[in-house]
């Protein structure tokens, strides 16, 4: 995008409608960052534990211990943190988790235990340390980066349609988001772990699921991006997403390559898919997103997500111009 001249303002503080509003009007270019964000974020998790299940916990975990910090108005940044990211949590159990994650006791119980035996987890009478291990599991940089850009589209944006006299670019965010470390990442991953959660309500608790679908969606956005085509983010877009599937899907194998889930599994749940009428798969075995059940569950989460994470952006960017 064109960089405008930036001058000397001290920054400002937007409100949630401004950039609800923003996130509207622009929703085709900010939108498809935004997928490509939170592929990056499943693609990772995967990698990194092969379960999305217990990486789920771990951020779980991690959320709850920021948020501890920001409540006794305690900041660490990203390397003062990671200096020694191990902690503890006391008095959180298996079914608190359970019942945040929306998995079963038993599921949940199992969950713990294998990250235990990983040594990851060290669970005591009630509490839970998250040793060093686990940082090694976590890539803030690469996280920070990519909803850095984000922050940094909104900005222009803001600027461009002259909100603000400034704009500010992703360093500049990665450098404020990196010094306000756990204060961010506490509102970051309560949001993150929502989003995450209510997908996972709508696929039937099935987080493979929600990975494989997000891979058809991902390349049907970025191939609606590669289009230029423009869409009202309520009446067209959905319909726009969909309908270009039928000119560029994916055979199992690339997705297996996308996601990391072995290719045995990505055909069974395809078939779920086609067999709901959720997916359609063509004479040359690439598959893409239709109109189904599952779409529409989306498409309609989808809308609630553009406010909640208007209202998350709203909040990081404050902190940010406050700091």
């Amino acid at each position: 995008m064109e960089k405008h001249k930036i001058d000397l303002e001290v920054p400002t503080k937007i409100s949630q409608k401004k950039i609800y509003d923003l996130y509207c009007d622009h929703f085709d270019s900010i939108h498809s960052l935004f997928i490509e964000f939170e592929f990056a974020w499943f693609q990772q998790a995967y990698q990194a534990m092969k379960d999305l299940d217990k990486y789920n916990i771990l951020t779980y975990l991690y959320k709850e211990y920021f948020t501890e910090l920001n409540e006794v108005f305690k900041v660490k940044s990203l390397n003062e943190f990671y200096i020694n990211p191990k902690f503890n949590l006391e008095k959180i159990n298996i079914i608190q988790i359970s019942k945040k994650l929306r998995l079963s006791k038993e599921t949940a119980r199992r969950k713990i235990l294998e990250l235990e035996k990983d040594g990851i987890l060290i669970k005591n009478k009630k509490t839970i340390t998250v040793t060093l291990k686990a940082g090694l599991l976590q890539k803030p940089e690469s996280t920070i980066n990519s909803f850095s850009k984000i922050l940094d589209y909104i900005s222009y944006f803001l600027y461009n349609d002259k909100h603000v006299n400034k704009y500010y670019q992703k360093d500049f965010f990665i450098k404020k988001i990196k010094e306000r470390f756990t204060q961010i990442l506490a509102i970051f991953l309560e949001f993150q772990l929502n989003y995450v959660l209510k997908r996972r309500a709508i696929l039937n608790n099935d987080m493979e699921m929600i990975f494989i679908i997000g891979a058809l969606f991902y390349n049907q956005v970025m191939y609606l991006k590669k289009s230029k085509k423009n869409s009202h983010y309520k009446k067209e877009w959905e319909d726009n997403i969909l309908h270009i599937g039928d000119k560029k899907g994916l055979n199992a194998m690339t997705i297996s390559d996308l996601t990391g889930i072995p290719r045995p599994t990505i055909i069974r749940k395809l078939k779920i898919l086609l067999k709901q009428k959720d997916s359609h798969k063509d004479k040359n075995n690439l598959y893409y997103m239709i109109k189904g059940k599952y779409s529409t569950s989306l498409n309609k989460q989808r809308l609630n997500n553009i406010k909640e994470l208007s209202a998350t952006i709203s909040r990081i960017n404050n902190i940010i111009f406050s700091s």
